[in-house]
């Protein structure tokens, strides 16, 4: 018995590194999201100059309006983007949507730092706990239900990112793959709760005779998939965050409008005396370009693009609305800035 154990040891790590071989022949092949940036990095920060940064932030505050970015990074791990990309295929070639989705993930007590750098898995089954829907990686539709699952980093622990500082909360915003879903309400009877919690695989689909790729459901005010196999989620990006008042120390920037009006203020006004109120058609300083699109980009008459830049730079400046209209003889547009 204890040679069969042995010999099944090295069947099992011949077999990873098998897996390992062949992603990584998968990987020349495989596209990268056009995200990315070109660097070797895994862990690539994203800053508010980046619209990333503000995409990320405005979903997180859906259901956290008291939450504020001290970091956030984006994952560029090729194995497991490889990996997650031939689940994503897998799908396709058996009719299946994707139903790719944005959905949170708190890591609890382990160190977010164990599924970005992995290069085979990513979250894992292995470290998942039995749950109201059986032992499963849960993900969420709601910020504020993660929050309950966050990590605290520790500075003495935390070695390829820096320290942070008491009451910030890690947690990831990821892709994940859903697939066929099936929704269970746990809460029908104390028998259904039951044998929820005793999943470790998805229901069978009768109708289809194949199991569901998905089980989904509902607890604390927010809907939460739960899937059972590795593979399925990439973890997009790991936000770290505080909630409360905000910090200028640690978030400069308290929105992408702001972001904004900041930039542009400090290079408008080295290279321009910029003065919004006293522009005048004659002597209006065109910064951007002012362009439609008609079968192609045409730039707007002259008139037009002084109405736009007058709007734009007033808008930036916190003095005037996102939006403004411009006619010419034959056509009328609403731009939003």
């Amino acid at each position: 018995i204890d040679n069969e154990l042995v010999d099944l040891d090295k069947k099992m790590e011949d077999a990873k590194r098998k897996q390992q071989l062949l992603i990584e022949q998968r990987a020349s092949l495989q596209d990268k999201p056009p995200t990315w940036s070109d660097t070797d990095e895994i862990l690539v920060e994203v800053t508010p100059d980046d619209e990333q940064y503000w995409d990320v932030f405005d979903k997180m505050r859906e259901t956290m309006d008291d939450a504020w970015f001290t970091k956030i990074w984006r994952v560029q791990n090729t194995s497991l983007w490889t990996y997650y990309s031939f689940h994503k295929d897998r799908l396709d070639m058996n009719n299946i949507s994707p139903n790719e989705r944005s959905v949170w993930h708190g890591t609890s007590a382990l160190d977010p730092a164990i599924i970005y750098n992995d290069r085979q898995d990513g979250f894992m089954m292995q470290f998942s706990s039995v749950g109201y829907w059986g032992k499963g990686i849960y993900f969420a539709d709601k910020s504020s239900y993660s929050d309950h699952y966050t990590y605290k980093p520790n500075p003495q622990y935390c070695v390829d990112r820096p320290g942070s500082v008491s009451g910030e909360k890690e947690m990831y915003l990821a892709k994940l793959l859903v697939g066929t879903e099936l929704y269970i309400n746990r809460d029908e009877s104390a028998a259904k709760a039951q044998m929820c919690r005793g999943l470790t695989v998805p229901p069978i689909n009768p109708n289809t005779s194949l199991k569901y790729n998905t089980v989904s459901g509902k607890t604390a005010g927010s809907k939460v998939w739960i899937v059972y196999e590795n593979g399925r989620a990439y973890p997009d990006y790991l936000v770290r965050y505080y909630r409360g008042r905000r910090d200028p120390k640690r978030t400069p920037f308290d929105s992408r409008r702001d972001t904004i009006k900041r930039g542009l203020s400090n290079s408008f006004k080295s290279n321009v005396d910029l003065d919004v109120g006293q522009q005048t058609q004659a002597n209006a300083p065109h910064a951007n370009l002012w362009e439609y699109n008609d079968n192609g980009w045409k730039p707007y008459t002259q008139s037009a693009e002084v109405i736009l830049e007058k709007a734009y730079l007033n808008f930036v400046m916190c003095k005037g609305p996102s939006k403004t209209s411009v006619s010419g003889d034959q056509w009328s547009y609403e731009v939003d800035f």
